[in-house]
Parts: C-alpha cells; sequence; structure tokens
C-alpha cells in the first residue's frame, strides 16, 4: 500500500465514523427535543409547541387516563373551528367519546355574571358576528395574548355546550377519570385545539422522551458522547497539527508512521504545500511530490484539474524555480496570500545561496585536501628515495671507513708535537 492510499484509507474512516455518528445520534437528539420542548412550553410558556403544521400538548396528569391518554403523552392537536366540536356524554363511558380539546384554563372576570343558556348537541352554531356583541362586555373580555403568566392548559373531553345572549360559546368539559365536571367553563376563543390522532408507538416514544429517565439517556447521555467524541477530535486535531509542524521544520520525515497516519500530505495548506516541495531535498523531490498532491488524480474532476497543474508546475521547477513560485502566485487567490508566497520564495532564495555557497566551499575544500595529499605522497617518496641511497652507501661503506677512522686516529697522534713539561717549582728552605 502506498503512502496515498494510506492517508486516503485514514481519511475515509474518520469520514464514515462521522456520518454513522450524525445517523444514529440526531435522529434521537431530535425526537428528544421535541418531546422536552412540548413539556417544557406547555409547564412555563402557556403556548404549544408546532411542527408541520400541528401543535403538541403535553398530558400533565391522570385525568384522561380511561380513555386512552396515559401521564406524561405528548400528543398531536389541530386547529377547529370550537362551534363544531363533538359533544360526548360524561356519565356513561361506553357511550362514544366527545372530541377532546386542548385550552387554557381561565375565568375572565368579564364573563362573571353573564347567563348562559345550554345548547343541545345536535344543534348546529355558529359564531356570532361581532357588531352584534355587547360593547363593555367585548371590550372587557381579556384575549389569549393578555392571559396571566402561567395559566394553566388542561387536556380534557367536551361534555357540554352553552351559548350566552350575544351567541358566544362556552365549552363544559371533563377528564374522563375525574368524578366531576371542571367549574370553568371555556370560551371559545380559549380553545388551542382539537386532539389528532396520534399512534400510540409515538406517544409512547414521546412519553419516555419527555420522562425524566429519557431526558437522561436521550439528550444528556448523546449530548455527553458528542461533547466526549469532540474532545477527542480537538485532541487528535492538535495532535495532528502538532506532527505537520515538525514535518514542515524538518524534524519529521514527511512518509514517517505519524505523519501519514496524520494525513499531513492531505491536510497541509496548499501555500505550505509550495513551499516544503520548494525546500526539500533533490533525492526526495518525487516522494513529496506523491506525498503532498499524490491523491488527487484518483479524485473528483476538480481534484484532478488541480493535480494536472500540479504536475506542469513541479516540471516547471525542474528548470526554472523562479517561474514555479510566478505560477502559484498567480493561481493562489487572496492577495495576504500572495505576499506570503512571495515570502516563502525569498526565503527559497536565501536558502538556495546558502546551499550554493557551502557546495562551493566543500569543493575547494576537497581541492585543497586532494593538493596537500599529493604534495604529502610526494615528499614521503622523495624522503624515501633519499633513505635508501644513505642505507646502500653506509652499508657499502663500513669496513673501509673504520680503516680510515683508525689510520686518521694514528695520524693524528702522531703528528700531535710533544710540549715541553712545565719545571718543578723549588722547594722552600725549612
Amino acid at each position: 500500500m502506498t503512502n496515498t492510499e494510506k492517508t486516503k484509507k485514514y481519511k475515509t474512516f474518520y469520514q464514515v465514523l462521522g456520518i454513522i455518528g450524525d445517523i444514529l445520534l440526531i435522529p434521537i437528539i431530535l425526537i428528544a427535543l421535541i418531546s422536552s420542548s412540548a413539556m417544557f412550553v406547555a409547564r412555563s410558556q402557556n403556548a404549544l409547541p408546532s411542527i408541520f403544521g400541528l401543535s403538541l400538548v403535553f398530558v400533565a396528569s391522570e385525568s384522561m387516563e380511561p380513555s386512552g391518554f396515559m401521564k406524561g403523552d405528548v400528543l398531536f392537536l389541530t386547529k377547529c373551528d370550537p362551534y363544531s366540536l363533538k359533544v360526548g356524554t360524561p356519565d356513561d363511558v361506553t357511550d362514544e367519546l366527545g372530541d377532546v380539546i386542548a385550552f387554557y384554563s381561565y375565568s375572565d372576570p368579564a364573563d362573571k355574571g353573564i347567563s348562559l343558556n345550554r345548547v343541545s348537541n345536535d344543534q348546529v352554531l355558529t359564531a356570532p358576528n361581532p357588531n352584534n356583541l355587547q360593547v363593555a362586555t367585548a371590550s372587557e373580555r381579556k384575549s389569549v395574548s393578555e392571559l396571566p403568566e402561567n395559566t394553566k392548559i388542561v387536556f380534557h373531553e367536551v361534555v357540554g355546550r352553552y351559548v350566552d345572549d350575544d351567541g358566544t360559546l362556552f365549552l363544559e368539559t371533563k377528564g374522563t377519570g375525574n368524578v366531576s365536571k371542571d367549574v370553568i367553563k371555556v370560551r371559545a376563543d380559549y380553545v388551542l385545539g382539537r386532539y389528532s390522532y396520534t399512534p400510540n408507538w409515538l406517544r409512547a416514544t414521546f412519553r419516555f422522551c419527555a420522562s425524566q429517565m429519557g431526558m437522561i439517556i436521550l439528550v444528556v447521555m448523546p449530548l455527553g458522547i458528542l461533547i466526549l467524541f469532540e474532545c477527542f477530535s480537538l485532541i487528535e486535531q492538535t495532535n495532528n497539527m502538532m506532527i505537520e509542524k515538525a514535518v514542515i521544520q524538518g524534524k519529521i520525515r514527511y512518509n514517517a508512521p505519524e505523519s501519514l497516519k496524520a494525513n499531513v500530505g492531505i491536510e497541509m495548506n496548499e501555500i505550505e504545500k509550495v513551499r516544503f516541495y520548494a525546500l526539500a531535498a533533490e533525492e526526495d523531490k518525487q516522494g513529496v511530490e506523491d506525498f503532498l498532491w499524490k491523491y488527487l488524480e484518483t479524485g473528483s474532476k476538480k481534484e484532478k484539474e488541480e493535480y494536472s497543474f500540479v504536475k506542469k508546475s513541479v516540471a516547471k521547477f525542474k528548470t526554472s524555480p523562479e517561474a514555479y513560485f510566478d505560477m502559484w502566485i498567480e493561481r493562489i487567490k487572496g492577495k495576504k496570500n500572495k505576499e506570503r508566497l512571495n515570502f516563502y520564495r525569498e526565503e527559497w532564495r536565501i536558502k538556495s545561496a546558502i546551499k550554493e555557497a557551502e557546495l562551493k566551499n566543500n569543493r575547494q575544500g576537497e581541492n585543497l585536501g586532494e593538493k596537500s595529499e599529493n604534495v604529502a605522497k610526494e615528499t614521503s617518496k622523495a624522503r624515501g628515495e633519499v633513505g635508501q641511497s644513505r642505507e646502500s652507501k653506509s652499508s657499502g661503506s663500513d669496513g673501509g671507513k673504520e680503516a680510515g677512522q683508525s689510520t686518521q686516529r694514528e695520524q693524528n697522534k702522531e703528528e700531535k708535537p710533544k710540549l715541553p713539561r712545565r719545571p718543578k717549582k723549588p722547594e722552600e728552605p725549612k
């Protein structure tokens, strides 16, 4: 397996791992967030979250359990016309259930003291003409936006209908698990929506997600895992950056195992690649080229076009390094990037000049060394010849020298004049 294939393999592995994580975690987190937001909003903000045109309501009590609505359920609501709602029979659990609605449980002070008339279940009702409403009552009534904070939202069955003298509708409601009906009759404009069929599995899912355990398992734990993965990713990226820096500085070989594992050749900035190739040793040029750009050869159409340009620029470097830099400066976008490449060009010029000077000094040193070696050889040879000559002379005339020396000593002895003796000093008289 080539270096390029190794780096590409590592990159593909992490991409696949990230995709799998997204597929598994994102839907879970999405469902959990929908459920938890429905619970939070319903409890604290007097509003219902909406998704795909449907509102979500959180069942906060057991009052509707006989009808199959469990505490903790998150259900879908649709907008409805309160005047056309179906009325159920509260006293007989075997009867068909009436429409179940979510509403603000609020008794408007403006409605106190008004007379209400019960309307039969089969009577068709329509909203009254606003012009026929009593001005005093209509002006004093609070709209939904004017309701006090934390007004309770209730999810109950409609069991009766009433209208005031103006024809404004008031609904009587009851929890199917409660003994008595609700005290407050719901004015039509306080109705939030009517229950829309929600599959049991989805209700159970939402119920679990909205529970404390569900929040921990589906929100806290996945978020914790994501944070953990991000920490590992951050550590890995930091380590890879340190390795890349070491490779650029020459402390680690470009084709070292840690460099390949960190995808240095693929992840390195394009400007740094141009510099790295220019400063690479001549014997490493081909390996560095493959290390930096070989993966582009089998990539997308755009990557293949980029690889074609790289081959041209590398070929140009062999004949004219200055032209190599000119090609890249023209291709790179951004003023700062171009200035940075020009700086790298100057760096290359300085290092090339230093390298040439070192080579020149090395050649001169080698020449001087050769000359000194030749002189030493010639001197040694000459000394050897002189020594041999002396040796031969000394060996051929050893006997003659001894005889001549003895004769000479005798002649010197004979020729030496005898000096007169010094007279003795006369003795003094005693």
